[in-house]
């Protein structure tokens, strides 16, 4: 299935990185530098990127990642919490992401 997201967070050592899925549901999860179609593009936290999904297991991995458009929300997290229905759970935002009443 082929999909846009954000990058929520990006390790350019491993080219791992966690992506925001534009149909709202499972995170994405791209693994190390087989999943990008340039691995050596320069890539940070805010660009939208295509790609096609697989399911491993829980997983949702992303391959051919490419980036869209660079810097498109460059603060997820803030946009992500500003938009939140719910105040976090603790003083520790992170746990209000993570958190479902699902």
């Amino acid at each position: 299935m082929s999909m846009h997201g954000v990058v929520i967070w990006y390790s350019p050592s491993s080219f791992r990185a966690i992506i925001w899925c534009d149909d709202s549901k499972e995170l994405g999860i791209a693994s190390g530098a087989t999943a990008w179609r340039n691995p050596m593009l320069e890539v940070q936290v805010g660009d939208v990127v295509a790609f096609r999904t697989e399911r491993h297991g829980s997983d949702r991995l992303c391959t051919d990642l490419h980036v869209v458009e660079s810097r498109a929300a460059p603060s997820p997290r803030a946009e992500m919490l500003a938009k939140a229905e719910t105040h976090p759970v603790s003083g520790i935002p992170l746990l209000h992401l993570c958190s479902s009443r699902d």
